[in-house]
């Protein structure tokens, strides 16, 4: 009876946290919110330094703009509201919408094959449509991961759009079935921008302006698609290592579809404005906000170029951005007629921090989420999971290591719940156990129900001769990249010319980590090495022969 009523007070205060939340606020508290909890960012700017610019709108208009930091350090030009910036990936949801506009138009369907508009495409052997492109189910390895293979990758060499569709088009394998999971890749949102071009016969920036941009006034928006080319208003963007000093770090690339979009916060704040009042229709808005399905029939948090999910409870359409220096956010909250957009020409602060923190005052205090008891589990039983363990499907490792008595997972603080599992932030981890109590596999489950299984490894120091095994010259025909593994007593390193020599991290057996990359090798019946494969987040698997 007392379980009960505490389920109906829980419910009870559900509903009513969601009907407060599903309307919009007052514009005044708005105004106040943003203005308090942009302020913290203004007062800990120490410059000379990058910065931001910020909006808020509500109900279609906007009613906060402020910006802080340099534009171009070079000539002390400040950032305002109307300063341009590189959007980075925000701009997927501007690609996906012109191809839900061709569909519109009768000229193609999201959900025909890609090779009907890109025939030079390889035939992987189950169908890949343009919806796996937008929603990043397509496999394709990311054209920006297997560049980098050659030495010249993003930032080290110009990088055109033919460049990508060629880098794009000579891979022979996918990561996985077309709509069998979800993996975040460029190279989609690339041909998507290029079959846009190919149907509608105009290219895809002239499409996108006289379709979107146009229509809707955003008059400060362009595609980079020249990057030599002057755009009055733009900053430039900046990193840095640690405290060290700013640098410029602009991109010098004429690629776009997956981003390359230059804009201001206002004009965001037009687009959004439009998927609130649907002025260019419900049906476009209406895709846009589609999530994908798996072919499992599991939904997926990405929808077309856009992000549909909840923050602390508040419906939230979203996506984020990153382009050498520049990093960005955009969110909406369509129940409540609040979107807030952030741009920053620097590598910090977060954007998405930025935009966090107003969405937490405009919205906040927030109900305590429930807490997850710990269970009570003894160090000496927490040891028996100490340990790397190995991605079965990406080769990548992660650890398990106790530090100061708190476990942590791949850096990440876990809580113990007994019988070997343990939440991570907002993912799951359970690990399983042979007849004689010892761990044998671990998974991680996040919010979106992906499944992701690790086996134990051990610890690998390799001898001389164990690395002489792999010395000599590897050749990539996919990535078009031939790479040296020499071995210096008891270390190996990736060398490639003209003078890069990065050392070779054992890992665990025939496998070593080399700069955010995993390398491992692959061996015969008889044991002799016969292969060489390198993996990462974005492409997990490019082979390598021996070169005789």
């Amino acid at each position: 009876m007392i379980r009960k009523n505490f389920l109906f007070v829980l419910t009870a205060i559900a509903f009513l946290s969601s009907a407060t939340w599903a309307q919009a606020p007052d514009k005044d508290k708005v105004v106040a919110s943003a203005d308090r909890a942009f302020e913290k960012f203004t007062k800990a700017y120490v410059g000379p330094a990058p910065g931001c610019a910020a909006a808020v709108s509500l109900n279609g208009d906007v009613v906060f703009e402020k910006a802080f930091g340099l534009a171009d350090l070079e000539h002390n030009v400040p950032n305002t509201p109307q300063t341009i910036f590189e959007s980075g990936s925000v701009a997927k949801q501007f690609t996906a919408a012109a191809l839900v506009l061709l569909q519109q138009d009768g000229k193609l369907s999201i959900d025909d094959p890609v090779k009907k508009y890109i025939p030079e495409l390889p035939d992987y052997g189950s169908p890949l449509t343009i919806r796996h492109l937008l929603n990043h189910t397509a496999g394709l390895r990311d054209w920006g991961a297997v560049l980098s293979l050659t030495g010249a990758g993003r930032g080290d060499r110009v990088i055109t759009q033919d460049l990508a569709l060629d880098v794009i088009i000579h891979q022979k394998a996918l990561d996985f079935t077309p709509g069998s999971e979800y993996s975040y890749s460029n190279s989609g949102y690339n041909l998507a921008a290029i079959i846009v071009e190919r149907v509608s016969k105009q290219k895809f920036p002239a499409f996108v302006e006289e379709r979107l941009f146009k229509p809707l006034g955003m008059k400060n928006s362009s595609w980079r698609d020249d990057y030599q080319r002057i755009v009055p208003g733009r900053a430039q963007a900046y990193s840095r290592q640690g405290n060290g000093p700013w640098r410029h770090n602009m991109p010098f690339m004429n690629v776009y579809g997956n981003g390359g979009m230059l804009t201001t916060v206002g004009d965001w704040m037009k687009w959004n404005a439009m998927l609130d009042s649907q002025s260019l229709g419900a049906p476009l808005v209406q895709a846009l906000e589609t999530r994908g399905v798996l072919n499992d029939g599991r939904k997926i948090s990405y929808a077309l170029g856009l992000t549909v999910d909840k923050y602390k409870g508040l419906k939230d359409v979203a996506h984020g951005g990153a382009t050498a220096g520049y990093q960005t956010f955009l969110t909406r909250y369509p129940d409540n007629k609040v979107s807030i957009g952030v741009m920053c020409n620097g590598t910090s602060p977060g954007a998405g921090g930025i935009a966090a923190s107003i969405t937490d005052e405009i919205f906040g205090p927030f109900p305590e989420p429930p807490r997850t008891e710990p269970a009570k589990v003894s160090e000496d039983e927490l040891k028996k999971f100490v340990g790397i363990w190995r991605n079965e499907k990406t080769h990548a490792p992660a650890r398990f290591v106790i530090e100061n008595g708190v476990s942590r997972w791949s850096g990440a603080r876990i809580v113990p719940m007994g019988g070997g599992q343990f939440t991570v932030g907002s993912n799951q981890l359970k690990f399983t156990f042979d007849k004689d109590g010892k761990p044998m596999s671990a998974e991680t489950v996040n919010s979106d129900g992906e499944v992701r299984r690790f086996v134990p490894e051990r610890e690998w120091t390799p001898t001389p001769a164990d690395l002489a095994a792999f010395k000599g010259d590897w050749f990539s025909e996919e990535a078009g990249a031939t790479i040296t593994v020499a071995v210096d007593a008891d270390k190996a390193f990736i060398k490639q010319r003209p003078a890069t020599s990065l050392l070779m991290q054992p890992l665990y057996k025939d496998h070593f980590g080399v700069q955010g990359y995993v390398v491992w090798f692959t061996r015969d019946k008889n044991g002799k090495v016969n292969g060489l494969h390198v993996g990462t987040s974005r492409m997990r698997d490019m082979p390598f022969v021996r070169v005789k």
